[in-house]
């Protein structure tokens, strides 16, 4: 490869850039298109000129008050507070009860 030249996989590694500016170019102007839309008369748009600027300052105003969450919380630690896990304790692993309401040997069962 010559100097001064980028690997083919790094020439067009741009994160997304260039379309990021070309979807707020397009989408100012399709917003000025409404807008000179509504100035003209036409009252259906209004609500294409009102409800941006509107969800615009509510994110803003929640990311002042808030600020931004990176990930989710560490949780609580599974220390020795944490809750037992049902193994049975001393008498073994826990064996469900069947549908006659005893084990089977257990007095009181069917025989």
């Amino acid at each position: 490869m010559r100097s001064g030249t980028l690997p083919p996989a790094r020439l067009r590694d741009d994160a997304g850039g260039a379309w990021i500016a070309v979807g707020w170019v397009v989408g100012g102007l399709a917003y000025a298109g409404v807008v000179v839309m509504a100035v003209a008369g036409a009252s259906a748009v209004l609500p294409l000129v009102i409800v941006p600027p509107v969800l615009i300052a509510l994110i803003g105003a929640g990311n002042l008050l808030g600020g931004r969450r990176h990930g989710r919380t560490a949780g609580r630690s599974a220390g020795p507070e944490a809750a037992p896990v049902p193994s049975g304790g001393s008498d073994g692993p826990l064996v469900p009860e069947p549908p006659g309401g005893t084990r089977a040997g257990e007095a009181g069962g069917h025989r």
